[in-house]
């Protein structure tokens, strides 16, 4: 009577109608129907569970009704999600996922061995954008378990660049579970190492190209970037949040000079420095720079500076 109880309580959802095979999921007990076929055929876990060698197996080979194999400990909506996944059954699929339910599916999907069989599914997953810190750190532990060297990237280059509080607020179990502590050190050596870079940037703008003569036309023109870098908040000690400073740094304007400068008999060949265009090259340079690479981090080869190397392919190997 318990039995049937559970089953009304808990509706079979058909991810394969003909499915010869019921998970029974979590504690709430969600019942999955599934093709047992198509899990031997992406999971290695799976494959030995529905094998021969297995009571499973033997049950499924044996009955005419689909086989209930009990997976208690595991996590309800991700399996229910990974299932959907690997049947092709998109309507199944939440559109809008919380990043913890995407950490949870890369956990149960890393355990049962299908990552690589949710290598597209996990590209939507992943996008960043519109998302807070703490919403970032966690899609950053599910990218690395997805083994998604850009999506890692991304997500860190977001930290790193929009994030002005201690990374080790972010820090939660399941995080630190799947990345360690050393993420946050890292993250922080490098938005270090990139406001060093940016002050280095910016103060250099001071010598843009001038009148090497001494007629004091190069100075007044230094002085008043000088002033703007002042009036926009981009003076080396307050570059708090780097990819705001980048931004002003942008949209900064060419300094216009109010003080006068003394006679050059080669004023002719005076024009005014384009300030904007010589940091700019820095700026595009430095951004595109910023982020943690996947493969250096797991080598323990990362450090407060850029990664050199030009990995060329986006997903980790399973070496």
């Amino acid at each position: 009577m318990a039995e049937t109880r559970d089953k009304i309580r808990c509706p079979v959802v058909n991810i394969a109608a003909a499915g010869d095979t019921v998970l029974v999921v979590g504690p709430e007990k969600l019942r999955l129907r599934v093709q047992s076929l198509v899990l031997k055929a992406v999971s290695k876990l799976l494959g030995t569970i529905l094998g021969p060698d297995w009571k499973e197996g033997d049950d499924i080979r044996g009955a005419g009704l689909p086989v209930e194999i009990l997976l208690p400990e595991e996590n309800a909506t991700a399996l229910r999600c990974i299932c959907a996944v690997l049947h092709h059954q998109v309507k199944l699929i939440p559109q809008i996922m919380a990043v913890n339910d995407i950490l949870r599916i890369a956990v149960t999907a890393n355990k049962f061995g299908v990552i690589d069989a949710l290598a597209f599914a996990s590209e939507f997953w992943l996008c960043p954008p519109n998302k807070g810190a703490s919403d970032l750190i966690v899609l950053a532990a599910a990218a690395t378990l997805f083994k998604n060297i850009q999506a890692f990237r991304d997500i860190t280059k977001a930290l790193i660049l929009n994030y002005g509080g201690f990374y080790l607020d972010l820090s939660s179990e399941d995080v630190v579970s799947v990345l360690g502590e050393r993420v946050f050190c890292l993250l922080e050596e490098q938005r270090g190492f990139a406001r060093l870079k940016l002050g280095e940037i910016l103060i250099g703008g001071i010598n843009a190209p001038a009148c090497v003569h001494r007629c004091g036309w190069t100075s007044k023109y230094a002085f008043a970037y000088m002033k703007l870098l002042e009036t926009h908040n981009l003076w080396p000690t307050a570059l708090s949040v780097v990819g705001e400073a980048i931004e002003r740094a942008h949209r900064m304007p060419h300094p216009v000079p109010e003080e006068s400068s003394a006679e050059c008999r080669f004023g002719y060949k005076h024009c005014a420095p384009e300030y904007r265009d010589f940091i700019r090259y820095g700026l595009d340079d430095l951004t595109s720079r910023i982020g943690i690479c996947l493969h250096c981090f797991h080598s323990n080869r990362v450090g407060p500076g850029f990664c050199q190397m030009a990995h060329g392919y986006q997903y980790l190997s399973d070496q």
